[in-house]
């Protein structure tokens, strides 16, 4: 079984406290080799969160609740989506 190394990025929320949540930040996993992840390794939390075009903690659950998503999935489905990667 090949061994797949994780590397995280955590994008940051000013609001992310809201509905009892006890951080500001959505961490997301990614394999080190994958090319969204080096695609996406230089934006920070904040370039992130605008190619995303998504500035709140909340608007980002609502949109990953109606596209029947967890966060992390959804903001790397977006993120695959505008940087046009299939993989």
């Amino acid at each position: 079984m090949e061994n797949n190394n994780r590397v995280f990025i955590s994008i940051y929320f000013e609001d992310g406290l809201t509905d009892g949540r006890k951080k500001r930040d959505l961490t997301i996993a990614f394999d080190s080799k994958s090319l969204l992840y080096r695609k996406c390794k230089g934006l920070r939390s904040s370039g992130i969160k605008e190619f995303i075009e998504i500035n709140s903690y909340k608007e980002l659950s609502e949109n990953a609740k109606m596209a029947d998503r967890s966060l992390s999935n959804y903001v790397k489905h977006i993120l695959k989506k505008k940087l046009g990667i299939s993989e």
